[in-house]
């Protein structure tokens, strides 16, 4: 099967830690010439899209948790105000 790519069997997901904690090891083994530099900066470049993906998906899931609290806070002020008010 030349030419053939291969897909993978499973597929790993990492966190914004791990991805930072790579970028930091791969920045660590340019300087010290254990990785060459050019292939060093296309690992980070890949590193950088990684976390900003990361990032984006994490605020994602942060807007909805606070859209969700939010409409809790605003039906509970209501039910607040149903029980103070004078029939």
């Amino acid at each position: 099967m030349r030419g053939a790519k291969r897909t993978p069997t499973f597929v790993r997901t990492f966190t914004i830690n791990q991805v930072i904690k790579a970028l930091a090891r791969t920045l660590r083994a340019m300087a010290d010439d254990t990785i060459d530099s050019q292939k060093g900066a296309r690992i980070c470049n890949g590193l950088g899209i990684m976390r900003a993906c990361l990032e984006t998906q994490k605020l994602g899931q942060l807007e909805e948790r606070m859209d969700e609290i939010a409409g809790r806070v605003i039906a509970r002020r209501q039910r607040d105000e149903e029980h103070i008010r004078p029939h």
